[in-house]
């Protein structure tokens, strides 16, 4: 079913680069389960624009500009909140409950986001659909392998904290007090 699904060769091919580079099976294992939930994500938008669309055909062009500025709050709390979260802070065996709340996190972004298009296509001469249509793809391209390239550093943070106390626990060993040397500086 992958094989004609357009959303997975459109996410294979933002991904190229990301799979060119010499991962580790755990790794390559995790860039495709997130290539999966991106695609899930780009159906659930593609239904939600059509649907959009024609909600937004009867709203008055005058209104339009109400609709584009309640999408602003959305669209940047959303994406600021998914873009902040980083897997490296999730420790690697809640993998999957932080795979659920980015798919529904970018969800949620890239439809306020797609809405607020559309709605910028009713009010906007079509010769601007272009570098909206610019500005959209460098959005979706960047943020999805963004997001994925940061899922590879899941645990990172649980690691270096284990690591830092490791360390702690041998300079103490060895007469060495961190707190004197920082408290110095």
């Amino acid at each position: 079913m992958k094989k004609l699904d357009p959303f997975y060769w459109y996410m294979i091919l933002a991904h190229r680069q990301l799979l060119k580079a010499h991962l580790h099976a755990e790794e390559k294992i995790f860039v495709f389960t997130n290539i999966n939930k991106h695609r899930t994500a780009q159906w659930i938008n593609l239904f939600a624009a059509v649907i959009i669309f024609f909600a937004l055909r009867s709203v008055p062009r005058a209104d339009m500009g109400s609709v584009i500025s309640a999408l602003l709050a959305p669209v940047m709390v959303m994406g600021g909140a998914w873009f902040s979260l980083s897997f490296g802070a999730i420790p690697a065996r809640l993998i999957d409950c932080s795979m659920s709340v980015t798919l529904w996190m970018y969800t949620g972004f890239k439809v306020s986001l797609t809405t607020m298009f559309l709605a910028l296509g009713f009010i906007t001469p079509p010769l601007l659909w272009i570098v909206f249509a610019v500005i959209y793809l460098a959005m979706d391209l960047s943020s999805t392998v963004y997001d994925t390239a940061d899922g590879l550093k899941a645990g990172l943070d649980e690691a270096v904290l284990k690591h830092s106390r490791a360390a702690l626990i041998y300079y103490n060993s060895q007469g060495i007090r961190v707190e004197d040397e920082n408290s110095s500086s």
